[in-house]
């Protein structure tokens, strides 16, 4: 959306596409933090502490506006515990003057990412108990709350195509959990929001990831001002899929994966009564007799097989007002993996993973044609 640095004429052609195919709900990165790296994007929100680019903010009120044009719904990402914006690491990186621990990604090799995954996910966690970071945010929070739309006029707290704030992308304890999400830090930003906006809705954003379980996902999740729960399902990153295998079998697998971690995670909301999303989702193109899953021209055959055993579920548990909607992840529309630099090419791919991993492609026809049909069904309910 941004004028200088986006393409706003592919932007409105993107957004024709998903009305057409009856998505009403999008999740946006409302914020993106710090100087360029191999990482994240080349042009982010706010490259320096309370100093914000224009030229995206306005992106993000022309977004907001097209959206308002096609009656959809923003989810407003605030924070992300993950690189690839910036992030949680971003704030603790300028307030503690460290260098952030970039675990391997995309670019593979990269000489600036040789950190393992458990120093990156300990340095991001160390935000929680961050109070320098935690006031630093709720500036940018407030900011972007408060902000007019130069586009409509309204303040974002004032819009309806706003449809909730979410905390951030995925936040989540250290893997041994003594770096946790606190109870305080929860009550504290949920209140803070609650008070600077009482027109919409507000969430965590977590996983719901498996390896934390029930009593972390109930603990974060019972707190007065968070309104509804999500959960992200990912069964590749997770080791229960592998896109070079072509068996029957290996597709089973993750739909029962997924649909059983689906029923799980309903009975956790069920258990402190409050509705659920199912966030995130994906998975690769086809990747056995030495197809390459990432490119845009390999089939997808088994990504239409798990949508639509994994859908029809989510179908149902929605209509028995159990969950409450879906995202999937995600759609790249017109944009393609290119060769060169890959960070702003404006794919529903991070930055920091393989271009064309999980991208939805506007000439994935079969796959257009099937989320159409479900999208008809879901605004049905």
């Amino acid at each position: 959306g941004a004028q200088k640095t986006g393409n706003r004429n592919r932007l409105v052609r993107d957004l024709d596409k998903m009305k057409t195919m009856n998505i009403n709900n999008l999740r946006i990165i409302a914020a993106s933090e710090g100087p360029s790296d191999s990482q994240k994007p080349v042009n982010v929100l706010m490259p320096e502490p309370g100093v914000y680019n224009d030229d995206m903010f306005k992106g993000l009120d022309y977004t907001l506006y097209q959206m308002k044009k096609r009656g959809m719904k923003a989810v407003m990402v605030l924070n992300n515990f993950w690189q690839w914006s910036g992030g949680f690491s971003q704030y603790v990186s300028w307030v503690k003057n460290t260098t952030i621990p970039l675990p391997p990604g995309y670019p593979e090799n990269d000489p600036r990412a040789q950190s393992s995954w458990d120093e990156f996910i300990n340095h991001s966690a160390e935000f929680y108990t961050c109070d320098e970071c935690i006031d630093m945010w709720k500036k940018h929070i407030k900011t972007v709350i408060n902000r007019k739309n130069v586009y409509t006029g309204k303040r974002y707290k004032d819009d309806d195509t706003i449809f909730s704030w979410e905390f951030a992308n995925e936040p989540r304890q250290n893997n041994d959990g003594s770096m946790p999400m606190t109870d305080e830090f929860i009550e504290d930003i949920s209140g803070y929001i609650k008070s600077l906006d009482k027109n919409h809705m507000v969430t965590l954003g977590s996983e719901a990831h498996p390896s934390f379980g029930r009593d972390v996902f109930l603990r974060e999740n019972n707190h007065k001002n968070l309104d509804y729960t999500t959960t992200h399902i990912w069964v590749q990153n997770w080791n229960e899929y592998d896109p070079k295998n072509g068996t029957d079998a290996n597709l089973q697998h993750a739909i029962d994966y997924c649909i059983n971690h689906l029923r799980e995670t309903a009975g956790w909301a069920l258990k402190i009564n409050k509705p659920i999303i199912f966030e995130e989702y994906g998975m690769a193109r086809d990747g056995w007799d030495g197809q390459d899953e990432y490119d845009p021209s390999t089939p997808a055959s088994n990504r239409l097989k798990y949508f639509k055993a994994i859908l029809n579920e989510v179908y149902k548990l929605t209509d028995k007002q159990i969950f409450q909607g879906q995202n999937f992840w995600a759609y790249s529309g017109e944009g393609r993996p290119a060769s060169g630099d890959s960070r702003d090419l404006y794919l529903g791919d991070p930055a920091h993973e393989h271009p064309g991993w999980y991208g939805i492609y506007d000439k994935d026809n079969d796959m257009i044609n099937f989320l159409t049909k479900m999208g008809k069904k879901f605004l049905k309910l």
